[in-house]
Parts: structure tokens; C-alpha cells; sequence
């Protein structure tokens, strides 16, 4: 090792095998890049309070990542995924569902087409009037919601979002208001 050096009675010798006087051995540390002694210490103090618990904590972001993704969810912006226990719906919900949905949309089409019915309010409809026996927490199920969603959907693509006039809503084939 190319400037290393040997502290033998006082004097310091360097790894070539000469002489060096206590300047030039002074140098020679500096320019060597060996630390000064008790730097360990100071070494062992910042790998413990600064890199490990950097690595700990990377660690548990895997470990609670991978908790998430075995769960299913992950992606959910904190919220718990929802699972009505009723079950999934059954074919009837769709049914009575689908229709309402139109009519709701069509009766509040003006509001519709501006951009303020939400999801929200048109799930509180379907709870009031549907007569299934569900709560709001079933319909935050995502079986029971995307027959809601895809409907909504199809009425975004058949009305071009609120563009073409009200009677758009229940045209598609075989549907009625």
C-alpha cells in the first residue's frame, strides 16, 4: 500500500522501507487517508444511527408492501377493500339496478351534464327506492358497484358525457325509461 506507514521508536518508516521525519509522517497520514485514531468509535455511532434504521425501515416498507399486495389492498388509497356480506348480487340486482340507474341519471341530466351527480348519490338512491335489502356499505363492494359503474359508463359514451339530449340515456338496445 503505496504511503502507508510504520510507526517504529518514534521515528515513522514508510512502506518503501524509508525514513521519514515526524513531518513528513504527518504528511504522509493526511495524504494516506487513514483515519485518526478513535474514529472507529465515530464510525460504529453513525452506521447505528443513521444507516440502520434507514435499512430497518426500507425493510418494513417491503414487508408491509408485499403484506398489501398478498391482501389485495394495495392501490386502495387506505381504505380497506369492501366485501358486502350479503354476497355477491345476484342476477335480480342488475335488473333492477340497470333501470335505475337511467332514470336517475335522466332525471337529474342538466345537473349530470355539468359534472355534479357523484357515484355517491346516485348508490343513496339505489338504497332508498331499490327495495334489495342493501346498505351504502354493499354497494361500496366492488361486485355490486361495477354493475352501477358500467352502466354509468355506457351512458357516458351513449350521451357523450351530457352532450346529446335526455332521451340518449335509455337508448341502448332494448332498454327503456
Amino acid at each position: 500500500m503505496a504511503g502507508a506507514k510504520l510507526k517504529q521508536k518514534g521515528k515513522t518508516a514508510t512502506s518503501d522501507g524509508t525514513v521519514a521525519s515526524t513531518e513528513t509522517a504527518q504528511e504522509l497520514k493526511r495524504a494516506s487517508w487513514i483515519p485518526p485514531s478513535g474514529t472507529g468509535k465515530f464510525c460504529c455511532l453513525v452506521v447505528l444511527t443513521c444507516i440502520v434504521p434507514v435499512i430497518c425501515t426500507g425493510v418494513a416498507a417491503v414487508v408491509i408492501g408485499l403484506q398489501a399486495l398478498r391482501s389485495g389492498t394495495a392501490g386502495t388509497a387506505g381504505n380497506a377493500a369492501v366485501e358486502s356480506v350479503k354476497g355477491a348480487p345476484n342476477n335480480d340486482f342488475a335488473v333492477v339496478v340497470t333501470p335505475m340507474v337511467r332514470s336517475f341519471i335522466a332525471s337529474h341530466y342538466t345537473e349530470y351534464g355539468r359534472g355534479e351527480v357523484t357515484l355517491k348519490q346516485l348508490k343513496k338512491h339505489i338504497v332508498a327506492k331499490s327495495g334489495l335489502d342493501l346498505t351504502y356499505e354493499d354497494l361500496r363492494d366492488d361486485r355490486y358497484s361495477a354493475v352501477i359503474e358500467d352502466e354509468v359508463d355506457a351512458i357516458v359514451g351513449r350521451c357523450d358525457g351530457g352532450q346529446k339530449p335526455v332521451s340518449c340515456v335509455g337508448t341502448a338496445v332494448g332498454s327503456e325509461l
